[in-house]
């Protein structure tokens, strides 16, 4: 009886600190911006669903939508990384929460920016186009989003 009472109570203490987190942010407005057309905002209340563990970074903008997944690259207390397949970098912020992602497709780059915050987000996603741009790196504009987090006012 002691075994399984330390057993259960060993998966609990595991679940709790390792377990997969999910974050649902409510947002009035949804920032790309893309090389060829610029910004585009499109107004209209959504749910953003966050879901991240120590190997997965997900996301979703609409309730019936399959998640986009990325693979965590590095997770703090105050960020979480990803990273796909066609190495594209996506960034969520805790405690702001707001989520950011990099495309790049057919030789030109796409930002993107979800959550709470718009007038935030929107400045950030310009800044990451205005940085790839100027030939910065995927990983250059990830380190620019990490110094944001520093900043707590």
């Amino acid at each position: 009886m002691k075994k399984i009472l330390f057993t259960l109570t060993v998966c609990l203490i595991t679940n709790l600190t390792f377990g997969q987190k999910t974050e649902k942010i409510n947002g009035d407005t949804k920032f790309s911006c893309s090389q060829k057309n610029g910004l585009t905002e499109t107004k209209s209340d959504y749910v953003l669903t966050v879901t991240y563990d120590t190997e997965n970074l997900k996301f979703s903008t609409a309730e019936k939508q399959q998640m986009t997944i990325y693979s965590v690259a590095k997770k703090t207390e105050k960020y979480v990384i990803g990273k796909n397949a066609e190495e594209n970098y996506s960034f969520y912020d805790i405690k702001k929460k707001q989520f950011y992602y990099i495309d790049y497709y057919m030789n030109r780059y796409m930002t993107a920016g979800y959550g709470s915050g718009s007038t935030e987000i929107k400045q950030a996603v310009l800044k990451m186009m205005e940085m790839l741009k100027n030939g910065k790196s995927q990983k250059d504009v990830i380190q620019y989003l990490i110094e944001q987090t520093k900043y707590d006012f």
